[in-house]
């Protein structure tokens, strides 16, 4: 700019408010400093006939009125992207499309984001569903045809009677873990901790299952030392319940399998473990998604699933480990590690 034109027009040329315009804040701030140096830019060049509060009013009004105006163009895409969400449908988790102001790149990243997670829980929330309703009948179309063979004569009642038994028992057991997670997931969204004696609820859970243990005549292990956890009572009950039964149903009648509580440097373990058959490595990875066992498993296949999500509740760990003993698979450890921040003795 010419350095004969007025200071206050040098003072406007150096912010430059057209160019300032990479955030909302910046933009505002810029074109009001800028509108009220081309005021006094223009009243040094052609001064008004006005006292020194007629032009400060003046000033004033235009300085509020282009205010009002800037304001609005900067928050437009701000309105519009707020009234795109708005007229959506609950179920409508479109992408909010970027063709959106740098200003708003991080909002509308951060929008976009959760409509994925969103997406991501509908649709596990859908396959869940589907798996459980498919879980459900067939047990029961299993005992429709049991009954009916049974009542037609075409089946011996004697031979047919303990299947429908087993029926209804893995049907019952697959809604009571169905109605667990269910629980699970109130008492975690509720998330009231309070110090927990580990040691005490593992006693209380296998003094549950010592008819099991002694009808299946194995040879159970209890060490453990006392340490408190901050979690709920009922959810550390219930994954220290899962992962007993499921050391215990995959051991061999007669065979051995224990409960170990220990303090490391990093934290804090639990460890049940068994002298089964192991874990097929091909569906390892799986174990802990919903419906899912081991090869020839007679189990509904929510025991692991409802472990690892009270587990991440806790913001604990928790793993399957082959245990293998000169080249050979001896059995699976089940490890749950708490940080040592979360536990002490």
């Amino acid at each position: 700019m010419s350095a004969g034109a007025p200071r206050s027009w040098r003072r406007l040329a150096a912010v430059r408010p057209w160019k300032v315009g990479r955030s909302i804040r910046w933009f505002v701030f810029a074109w009001a400093v800028g509108l009220l140096l081309a005021l006094d830019a223009l009243h040094s060049l052609w001064p008004l006939d006005l006292s020194a509060g007629e032009w400060w009013a003046l000033k004033t009004l235009l300085f509020a009125g282009a205010l009002w105006w800037v304001l609005r163009q900067a928050f437009q895409p701000v309105l519009l992207l707020g009234q795109d969400l708005a007229d959506r449908k609950p179920d409508d988790l479109r992408p909010v499309p970027n063709q959106q102001p740098a200003e708003l790149a991080l909002l509308t990243t951060a929008v976009n984001g959760l409509m994925q997670q969103q997406q991501a829980s509908l649709d596990q929330q859908k396959k869940f569903l589907a798996d459980a309703s498919h879980q459900l009948r067939t047990p029961f179309a299993v005992l429709r045809t049991q009954l009916q063979g049974v009542m037609s004569g075409q089946l011996e009642t004697r031979d047919t009677l303990p299947k429908m038994l087993a029926t209804v028992d893995r049907s019952s057991a697959l809604v009571r873990q169905l109605l667990a997670m269910a629980k699970v997931e109130q008492l975690v969204r509720r998330a009231h901790w309070t110090e927990v004696d580990l040691m005490a609820v593992a006693r209380d859970v296998v003094l549950e299952f010592a008819p099991l243990l002694a009808r299946k005549k194995l040879d159970f292990a209890l060490q453990a030392i006392p340490v408190r956890l901050l979690t709920d009572p009922w959810l550390l009950g219930e994954m220290v319940r899962n992962l007993l039964s499921n050391a215990i149903h995959h051991t061999p009648k007669g065979g051995a399998l224990g409960l170990v509580i220990r303090v490391l440097p990093s934290g804090t373990e639990l460890l049940v473990w068994d002298n089964g058959g192991g874990m097929d490595e091909a569906v390892q990875s799986r174990l802990f998604e919903p419906f899912q066992s081991s090869s020839g498993a007679t189990g509904v296949g929510l025991g692991l699933s409802i472990c690892r999500q009270i587990a991440v509740s806790m913001d604990a760990t928790v793993d399957l480990f082959n245990r293998v003993q000169q080249d050979r698979i001896v059995g699976v450890d089940a490890v749950v590690r708490w940080p040592q921040e979360l536990s002490h003795g």
